[in-house]
C-alpha cells in the first residue's frame, strides 16, 4: 500500500498535469560497445592549433571508467529507460562534454548498448586578482579533474582576501577501488589553523538501487565572523569536529522510490572569546558536545526526465528531473554544554523539492526546507528556506528566468547565525555582505540570451538582470520593508569542451537605492556559475547547525 507521503507526491504532480513517460518494452542485452573521444575530434584538432594543444595536454578517459558506470551485463533485460538513465549518470560525473547511450537492434529480441563519450578539458591552472563587492581577492589554483584519464580529481587552491587566507588540497574519487563507493578528501589551513573534510559514500547509484550508506568527518580551527555594513565587527574562535554515519534501504518502482534510513551525528565544539566592536551582541556558548540519532524517510517521485538546453548552461545538455521529493528526519539530540545542564531535545528536519512543467517550454521548481530543535515548549534553534524558480524558453535563443528566495535562521543555545546579502551571493551592485540579519528575501530576474557566437569552442551569451534584496534584523532595527534594488547586464561564457556544464559570468551592475546612508556606483564582478540555477542559489550562509 502507498503511504500518505507517496499519495502527497502523486497528488502534487497530478495537479500540475505532469504525465509519466511511457514504459518501454524490455529486451535482452547482447553486448556493450563503448567509444571514447578526446576533447576535440581528430578532424577538429588537425585544423586548429589550440584544439590540438588541448588534446595533447589531456588524457582520454579510460574505457574501464565508463564501463564501471554500466550496471547491466549481457543477458540482462534492458529498456530504453535504462539507456537514458545511464546517459544521465555519465553526464552527472562531469567528466564529459557530451555523453550518449542508445540501443541498437540485434535481432531475435536482442539489442546492443552503444555508449559514446566526449571528454571535456580537465587540466586547469588559474590565477586572478579580483574585486567583488568591495572585497579584494587573490586566487591561485591548479587541478586535474580527470587525472590521467582515471576519472579522479586532484587539485590545489590558494586564496587571500581581507588578510585571510586558505590553502587546500583536494582529492575526489567517484569510483573508489573500482566500485560505486565515492571518496572525497580535503585538507588545508587558514590563518586560524588547519581543517579537514572526509566523505566516504556509497550513494543510490541507479533508480532501482536498493541501498546506500556513508560516513562524513569534518574538523577545523576557524573564526566565525559577524558583519555590519560589509565590515567585520565581531569574531568568535571555534574548534569543531563532527562525525556522521548513515545507512538506508530503498524499495518501490523506479518512478516512485521510498528510502528508509538511520542517521547518527556526533559533534564537539570549543569556543574562544568574542572580539570586536559588536562582541556584546553575540552570546558565546560553553564548550559543547552533542549527539543526534534518529530515522529518516525519503519519498522520491520522478515520473519524467527531460533533456534541456539554455536553462543554466549555454551549449551543454542539462538533465531535468520532473516530480517531487519529500524527506523527513526525526532525531533525539543530546546536548551537553559546559556551565549548563545537559538536555535531550527533539529535532525535526523536513525538506520538499518539486519540479514541474505546467506549460509548454515552462519549468517551475519549488524547494522548501527547515530544521527545528525544541526544549519543552520553547524553540531553541531553527533554520528555514523557501526558493521558487521559473524558466520560460519559448522565445528564440532566449531564456526568461526568475528566482525568489526567503531564508530565516536563529539559535538560543549555539552561536547565533547571521545571514548576509551582497554582490558575493546574489544581490549584484552592492558590496559583499553589505546587508546582514536573521531573515532575508531575494528576487532575481534575468533574460539570458544565446548569441550563437562561438570563438574557439567558447559560446558567448548575454544577460540582462534586475535584483532586489530585503533583510531583517531586530538587533539592528532593520525592517524587511527596506528593500534594495539593482539592475545591470553581463556576459556569459560556456563551452562543453572546456567547461562542461559550467558557465563563467561577467556582470556590470548599478544599485538604485542607498544603503545605510551610502550611495554606490557601478560595480563589475566575475564569477563561475549562474547567480541561481534550476534548484540552486548563490549563498554565503554558515552551514553549521
Amino acid at each position: 500500500m502507498r503511504s500518505a507521503w507517496q499519495h502527497l507526491c502523486l497528488w502534487i504532480t497530478a495537479l500540475a498535469s505532469l504525465p509519466a513517460q511511457e514504459p518501454s518494452p524490455a529486451l535482452r542485452l547482447r553486448a556493450v560497445e563503448i567509444t571514447r573521444d578526446d576533447v576535440f575530434a581528430p578532424g577538429e584538432a588537425e585544423g586548429n592549433f589550440f584544439f590540438g594543444i588541448a588534446n595533447a595536454l589531456h588524457a582520454v578517459t579510460r574505457e574501464q571508467v565508463v564501463a564501471r558506470e554500466v550496471w547491466l551485463r549481457p543477458g540482462d533485460p534492458i529498456t530504453a529507460a535504462d539507456a537514458d538513465e545511464l546517459e544521465r549518470n555519465l553526464r552527472r560525473l562531469e567528466l564529459f562534454g557530451d555523453a550518449t547511450a542508445r540501443l541498437r537492434p540485434a535481432g531475435n529480441g536482442e539489442v546492443d548498448l552503444l555508449v559514446a563519450t566526449r571528454d571535456r578539458f580537465s587540466l586547469s591552472a588559474s590565477g586572478s586578482v579580483s574585486r567583488t563587492g568591495g572585497v579584494n581577492k587573490v586566487i591561485f589554483g591548479v587541478a586535474d579533474t580527470n587525472l590521467l584519464g582515471t576519472g579522479k580529481e586532484l587539485s590545489f587552491d590558494s586564496s587571500d582576501a581581507e588578510n585571510r587566507y586558505t590553502r587546500s588540497l583536494t582529492y575526489w574519487d567517484p569510483q573508489l577501488l573500482d566500485s560505486w563507493q565515492q571518496l572525497f578528501v580535503r585538507a588545508g589551513t587558514t590563518e586560524v589553523g588547519p581543517f579537514a573534510d572526509l566523505q566516504l559514500h556509497r550513494p543510490f547509484k541507479t533508480l532501482a538501487d536498493p541501498f546506500s550508506y556513508g560516513v562524513d568527518y569534518s574538523g577545523a580551527e576557524e573564526d566565525v565572523f559577524y558583519y555590519r555594513g560589509g565590515d567585520t565587527t565581531a569574531s568568535i574562535g571555534r574548534r569543531r569536529q563532527s562525525l556522521r554515519l548513515f545507512a538506508a534501504g530503498a524499495s518501490g518502482p523506479r518512478e516512485l522510490r521510498t528510502a528508509v534510513g538511520l542517521d547518527c551525528r556526533l559533534s564537539t565544539v570549543d569556543y574562544g572569546a568574542a572580539l570586536g566592536a559588536d562582541a556584546p551582541l553575540y552570546r558565546v556558548p560553553g564548550d559543547t558536545t552533542a549527539v543526534e540519532l534518529g530515522p529518516y524517510v525519503s519519498i522520491d517521485y520522478r515520473p519524467r526526465f527531460d533533456k534541456v538546453q539554455r536553462l543554466d548552461a549555454l551549449d551543454y545538455t542539462e538533465d531535468v528531473a520532473l516530480g517531487a521529493n519529500c524527506t523527513l528526519r526525526l532525531a533525539g539530540r543530546y546536548r551537553d554544554e559546559v556551565g549548563a545542564a545537559a538536555q535531550l531535545e527533539p529535532l525535526l528536519d523536513l525538506s520538499l523539492r518539486l519540479a514541474l512543467q505546467p506549460l509548454t517550454d515552462t519549468y517551475l521548481t519549488l524547494a522548501a526546507g527547515g530544521t527545528v530543535r525544541i526544549d519543552g515548549d520553547r524553540l531553541e534553534g531553527w533554520r528555514g528556506s523557501v526558493a521558487l524558480h521559473a524558466y520560460q524558453l519559448s522565445l528564440p535563443a532566449q531564456t526568461l528566468a526568475g528566482s525568489l528566495t526567503f531564508d530565516v535562521a536563529g539559535d538560543r543555545e549555539d552561536l547565533q547565525p547571521q545571514l548576509t546579502l551582497g554582490e558575493d551571493n546574489g544581490l549584484r551592485g552592492y558590496p559583499a555582505r553589505e546587508f546582514e540579519g536573521r531573515r532575508f528575501a531575494r528576487l532575481n530576474l534575468e533574460d539570458r540570451i544565446d548569441t550563437g557566437l562561438d570563438i574557439l569552442s567558447v559560446h558567448l551569451g548575454l544577460a540582462a538582470f534586475f535584483d532586489v534584496g530585503w533583510v531583517q534584523d531586530p538587533l539592528l532595527g532593520r525592517s524587511m520593508q527596506d528593500g534594495n534594488r539593482a539592475f545591470g547586464a553581463g556576459l556569459r561564457f560556456g563551452s562543453s569542451h572546456l567547461l562542461g556544464s559550467r558557465v563563467l559570468r561577467l556582470d556590470v551592475a548599478k544599485p538604485l537605492d542607498e544603503a545605510q546612508g551610502q550611495h554606490f556606483g557601478i560595480s563589475v564582478s566575475f564569477g563561475s556559475g549562474q547567480v541561481f540555477s534550476f534548484f540552486g542559489n548563490a549563498q554565503a550562509l554558515d552551514s553549521s547547525f
